[in-house]
């Protein structure tokens, strides 16, 4: 796992330096994504997989982002956690960062509806149409602390 982790930052610096910077198109994008989730111990067992998107509301260096996932639990659909929320994010060049909240729905077997209120802390890079980013998702109970989840999404924007 220690060698994915550097594997990972080294690639992250590496488009951080090499990519050209990236501005938005224009006031508005919106992305097309997939994904992955794990808990935060990285086992990734088991694994969850992410579909969905979210729109890009460019206001200069900052950016309002509301996204709707859906998680899926072993890629399957049963069952199934509808994420909803809004991000603030900074951005600079192709690099940004932000923090918002997430309101996951988990829908269960029978009519079972229950959601609890989460805090997202993301990063990421823009270059092309393209748009990767890694996250964090704690709930507030017990923030950032175990159990909480970490991801990677990459979306295509048009």
């Amino acid at each position: 796992m220690k060698k994915a982790t550097l594997l990972a930052v080294c690639l992250a610096a590496f488009l951080m330096i090499f990519v050209s910077s990236a501005q938005a198109a224009g006031p508005l994008n919106i992305y097309v994504r997939g994904g992955i989730m794990s808990l935060s111990d990285f086992s990734f067992n088991p694994v969850y997989g992410l579909a969905g998107a979210n729109i890009d509301f460019n206001l200069g260096a900052l950016s309002i982002s509301p996204e709707c996932d859906i998680q899926l639990y072993q890629f399957g659909f049963k069952p199934v956690t509808i994420m909803s929320g809004a991000i603030l994010n900074m951005n600079l060049a192709a690099l940004y960062f932000g923090a918002g909240l997430m309101l996951p729905v988990y829908i269960g077997s029978g009519y079972t509806l229950k959601g609890d209120l989460q805090f997202k802390v993301n990063a990421g890079l823009k270059f092309g149409s393209l748009k990767l980013q890694i996250f964090i998702l704690t709930p507030f109970t017990n923030f950032f602390q175990f159990p909480c989840w970490a991801g990677a999404t990459l979306g295509a924007g048009f």
